[in-house]
Parts: C-alpha cells; structure tokens; sequence
C-alpha cells in the first residue's frame, strides 16, 4: 500500500484528527524518525476504508498512546535512563503488555508491582533502538504545491508574486492534487468562491503521452455539501455521488462512484466543443491524496466543528441517503 501521498506533518495531524485522535508536534516527529513507515501504512488503510476489522486503527491507537506525554512521562518516573526510541519498540510488538505495565509500576501496591516493573527494566537494558528514519515529521516529503493560477493556463503560467503588504495568512499557497489517466487527467484545487472554500475540479484530454490539454480544461466548482458528499465516497459510506447543472449554462456534471478496488471520477461539459466527457480512475494512492485534501477543506468550511463530529455528521447523512435510495 503507499503511503507517500501524506504530503506534509500537517496531513498525517489531520488524517489522525479524523479517526478521533491527537498528536503533538513531538509525537509526530518520533514516529517519523522511528516508525514513519508503518504508522502511515496503518494510517491510508484507515483513511481509504482498508481497515474491516479494526487493526489498522488499533494499532494507530496504541502506538500514540504508548507515545504521548503522560505515558513517557510516567515511564521516566519508573526508569529516568529510558529512551524513546525504546518506547517504539515495545509500542510496535507489546502496546498492551507496556501501558499495563506503566500502569502497575506506578502503584507500589499492586500485588504486580514488581514484575510489572521488572518487565519494563529487562526491556530497557536488553533493547537498542531501532533504526530511525532520515526525514523528521515536521518536514514536508514533497513541495507544497500551489494552486494553479485562476487564467484558463493552469500548467504554463508562473506563479504571481505577493504584494509586500499582504500577510502571513493572505500568502498561504493552496493545495493541488493530479490524478493521471491515458486518456484524460484530473487536478483538484482548493480555493474560495465568494468567502467560502471548496474545491475547483479541473478536467483535460490528452494531447500526447504526459501531455495535457490543461488551456481547454473543464472546470467545475465543488462547495463544502459537495466535498462531504465526496468524502462520503471516498470513506465507502456510499457507492456513488453526481452532481449536475454546473457551470454558467448549467451544462456541466460531476459525479465519482466506488468500484470494488478503485474509484472512478468522470466531468461532463455536454456544450464542449471536443471529450465533452472526460473520466479517470483514481488508485487506492491517489485517493488517499485526493480525500485528504478533501478533509481538510471541509475542516476549513466548518471550524467550529471537530472534526471527528464532523465526519460522524457527513457519514449518517449520506448513510441515511443509501438506506432511502436501496
């Protein structure tokens, strides 16, 4: 499974965020450098809907809470000389087995206070730590990207320069995602559309081989009932979501459906002059990337909102509505 498509640290906190947890800065930053692989392969099998049993966000479960503050915390108050790095290793094979035992160690009244705490010091002096990653969590894997610029030539024109006197967050860069198919390709925006964020869906034909037809695009705007409907798609918590009468001529449609190992995204401009229908089939990778990014902008719509009750809101809905459409 891949898991290179959590662009940045930020990603991973938000793809954490949506299964109910929390991770801190310095969370995030041992896991990378000690587990970065695993954890993110847990973490796309939760977040593309590969997880039926549960283990993949058992595991992510454990793995934060072997590593958050208070369990490290209550480690050092037991044996000062631990480190972190060792803490992963029994996160990885004994989760269960170390929480309990930093539970009874801290009770010198348990009648299994002294093999608990025995456990955790044989650990400690008997293991080294595992090889680490290179790349630390709060760096990004990959550029940032941009948002391709509002002109009609999203892939040729350069991007503009801010004016000096904008601020920190007028200068915050927007976010693509391409999804590349032999016929046609796709690229998901996020932006705003009079004050409100969502998601420009541009969709081009083939020009040659890695060549696209990005000037004569079909764009589509998505607003936040959208993106959830979305989401709702790529979570399998429905089958199939269209959306029609788009555009100035109210002629355009969009609509992605599940198939069974992969998803399938077709845009529709029926007053095109040439592909008046343009469809791709978006891999389990790609729509990691395509759905967090979903996630986020509707995060962004909606910011008084966790995000855990944010998502527990979009599932009932569109669960009701497969219930009333079967």
């Amino acid at each position: 499974m891949t898991t290179t498509n959590f662009a940045t640290a930020r990603d991973v906190a938000t793809a954490i965020q949506s299964l109910g947890f929390q991770a801190t800065t310095e969370v995030l930053g041992i896991i990378s450098r000690t587990c970065r692989d695993d954890f993110l392969a847990n973490l796309s099998a939760c977040i593309s809907g590969h997880d039926p049993d549960g283990a993949n966000r058992k595991a992510i479960e454990l793995t934060l809470r072997c590593l958050s503050g208070d369990t490290l915390e209550s480690l050092r108050a037991i044996i000062p000389s631990a480190q972190v790095e060792h803490v992963v290793g029994l996160a990885r094979t004994q989760p269960v087995r170390f929480l309990s035992a930093i539970e009874v160690s801290g009770d010198p009244k348990h009648p299994r206070h002294d093999i608990a705490k025995s456990f955790l010091s044989g650990w400690f002096e008997n293991h080294q730590p595992p090889t680490g990653q290179s790349q630390p969590a709060d760096q990004p894997s990959a550029p940032e990207p941009q948002r391709p610029p509002e002109n009609q030539s999203r892939r040729s024109a350069p991007p503009q320069a801010p004016a000096q006197n904008q601020t920190q967050e007028a200068e915050k860069k927007y976010e693509s995602c391409h999804v590349y198919g032999g016929s046609y390709a796709l690229c998901f925006n996020t932006g705003t559309w009079e004050g409100k964020p969502g998601i420009m869906l541009d969709a081009a034909a083939a020009l040659g081989p890695k060549a696209y037809d990005w000037q004569n695009a079909i764009h589509i705007w998505l607003n936040a009932n959208e993106i959830a409907a979305v989401l709702a798609v790529f979570r399998r918590w429905r089958k199939r979501v269209e959306f029609s009468a788009h555009g100035a001529q109210n002629d355009k449609s969009f609509s992605i459906e599940f198939q069974g190992q992969h998803f399938f995204a077709k845009a529709s401009a029926r007053k095109a002059t040439s592909h008046p229908a343009r469809a791709v089939k978006i891999l389990p990778g790609d729509a990691t990337a395509v759905s967090i990014m979903f996630l986020k902008q509707l995060a962004i719509a909606h910011p008084d909102v966790p995000l855990p009750e944010l998502l527990a809101t979009v599932r009932a809905a569109h669960q009701l509505d497969d219930v009333a459409a079967a």
